[in-house]
């Protein structure tokens, strides 16, 4: 019996919320990309860069996953030449 009561207090606990589930506001996107407020709210009516999440007609947030996506689609990745490396002496 007692073990049931535990159970039932486990499962009654409500999920912990990592950064990786909430919802990032403009100006966390803002801050993390080093773009400006205002050019994300332009992409926003342009329908392009970061996919966002109207919540409703005043508020906007943007899923992790969604800025990391479009983080990882403008890498750019650098060969490295060893004629251009430079020496140590």
């Amino acid at each position: 019996m007692a073990s049931t009561a535990k159970l039932a207090l486990i499962t009654d606990r409500k999920p912990v919320q990592t950064v990786a589930d909430r919802l990032l506001t403009p100006e966390e996107v803002s801050s993390f990309v080093g773009l400006s407020i205002e050019t994300l709210a332009q992409w926003r009516s342009q329908r392009r860069g970061i996919p966002f999440v109207k919540v409703s007609r005043n508020c906007v947030r943007y899923q992790k996953g969604d800025l990391d996506a479009w983080v990882a689609q403008r890498i750019v990745h650098v060969a490295v030449d060893p004629s251009n490396a430079t020496r140590r002496i």
